[in-house]
């Protein structure tokens, strides 16, 4: 595995998670907008680490038309809407992580991203693919899940989300595996994973509308691993918190 800088997946994903349901929280704004905000996230050094830590994490919710660049979806576009749905395409990071066992590192990639939205009635729906074109991860990844916005008062919105992901052999092995040319290093068992389900969550979300203008978020998660990716030998804890808290700035109209 190449040695690299790389940014825990699993502050990212707590990011990723709130900016996703502050995104969901923001739909009756007009479509075009300009977000871009700060947040601090607590999460596991990386999924399964019983290590954690803090870091800062910068927001964007950028939209014009059919393209858009946030978080969740990184930099893409809306080719199809039909109804309720919309269909998008985009490029994401998915960010590399410290191996523990003094291993090394997991480099961070690039993936190709397919995904649908859907929304009525305050409930939104999601599923994307993902799969991972170059550095250290390798394979596909799927992620769904299901969240309602819930208006308290007229700037008070929580949002309840429940998720899971699925990956295959390939995403999961090059996550979870131990070769066994590491393993020997390490004085530990190798690991081979099949695919499956990988995780589920569950969280809730609040958004505070300060001015018209300015939002707080802030968002707990809890997720637990499933499958073979629980029994990996750099699991330590198989069930972990996320936690979030930001502030965001929406310029022009």
């Amino acid at each position: 595995m190449k040695k690299k800088t790389s940014i825990s997946l699993a502050r990212l994903c707590a990011a990723a998670f709130a900016l996703g349901c502050a995104g969901a929280a923001s739909q009756a704004m007009a479509q075009d907008r300009m977000i871009f905000g700060l947040g601090a996230a607590s999460a596991p050094e990386y999924q399964g680490s019983d290590q954690q830590s803090a870091r800062a994490i910068p927001l964007i919710d950028i939209a014009r038309g059919p393209f858009f660049m946030n978080l969740r979806n990184g930099i893409g576009a809306y080719p199809l809407e039909y109804g309720d749905f919309r269909f998008g395409t985009s490029i994401v990071y998915i960010p590399g992580f410290d191996l523990p066992h003094a291993l090394g590192e997991v480099s961070g990639s690039a993936g190709a991203r397919l995904f649908t939205d859907w929304e009525r009635g305050g409930v939104n729906a999601t599923f994307g693919v993902t799969r991972a074109v170059s550095g250290d991860l390798e394979g596909t990844l799927v992620d769904a899940s299901l969240s309602y916005r819930h208006n308290v008062t007229p700037k008070l919105t929580l949002i309840p989300v429940i998720g899971t992901t699925w990956s295959d052999s390939d995403y999961t092995n090059s996550y979870f595996g131990v070769t066994p040319a590491q393993a020997a290093a390490a004085g530990i068992s190798s690991f081979s994973p099949g695919g499956g389900f990988k995780d589920v969550s569950i969280g809730l979300t609040a958004n505070y509308r300060v001015t018209e203008r300015v939002n707080l978020t802030a968002s707990a998660t809890m997720s637990k691993l499933l499958g073979d990716a629980k029994d990996s030998p750099i699991v330590f804890d198989d069930t972990q918190a996320f936690g979030f808290i930001g502030v965001s700035y929406r310029f022009g109209n």
